[in-house]
């Protein structure tokens, strides 16, 4: 195994440990990892000024146990607009979801569509949009698209579920052209769709799936 490897991807999360190492959490094109910075939590280091939803291109030094540990990172992009509490929860939230559904065979189309919901909640003029549109095709490349006409996410007079997430004719036509439209013509659609309930059947498809996700409480329309 090579010991020192390069690869590039966004950053998900960021813990610290005792003696002022960090651990970060990325999302790649060729899955989920974690890492060790090493003084990570010093300001003046590069590492240290790393933060949540920078896109990057680091080093790591794989040992034969543990976690690899990060030798060298450059910035290649951030974006603006995410400081903003509700389009920082709504991209956490995403992050979540996309960072739990990105195996090994799933990243390639994940990581995309991570990546372009990061942008459109960080710009649009409704961040919940690219959300809900980001959230399904996620959930989808990670292969849990609902079917609307079989057992699991379904319409069941006038609710989703068992629980009833309703959505009404207009939501389900909208999931519909979300899942199965290209990107442009699925988020017109989007335009005068309930987002409100397609975040809240959102929510409930994913937890069903993938058990509880820690930002899901946090995020509403």
């Amino acid at each position: 195994m090579e010991r020192y490897r390069l690869e590039e991807g966004i950053v998900v999360g960021r813990k610290p440990l005792p003696q002022g190492d960090l651990l970060l959490r990325f999302l790649t094109p060729q899955g989920p990892l974690e890492a060790i910075a090493r003084k990570g939590q010093r300001p003046t280091g590069r590492s240290g000024r790393l933060s949540l939803f920078h896109h990057v291109r680091f080093q790591l030094y794989a040992k034969e146990e543990g976690l690899p540990t990060l030798t060298q990172v450059e910035l290649l992009g951030k974006l603006f607009g995410l400081e903003e509490p509700r389009r920082f929860l709504y991209a956490s939230f995403l992050a979540e979801l996309a960072y739990r559904l990105a195996s090994p065979e799933a990243a390639p189309r994940v990581y995309p569509l991570f990546a372009s919901g990061l942008r459109g909640i960080a710009k649009h003029e409704n961040p919940l949009l690219p959300l809900v549109w980001a959230g399904w095709r996620v959930v989808k490349a990670g292969g849990l698209a609902p079917n609307l006409a079989g057992p699991g996410l379904h319409l069941r007079e006038g609710g989703l579920g068992e629980a009833g997430v309703y959505l009404g004719r207009e939501g389900v036509e909208a999931l519909r052209a979300l899942l199965h439209l290209p990107g442009k013509e699925a988020l017109a659609r989007l335009e005068k769709a309930p987002l409100g309930r397609l975040l809240l059947a959102l929510k409930a498809h994913a937890e069903e799936h993938l058990g509880p996700l820690r930002t899901a409480p946090f995020i509403g329309a």
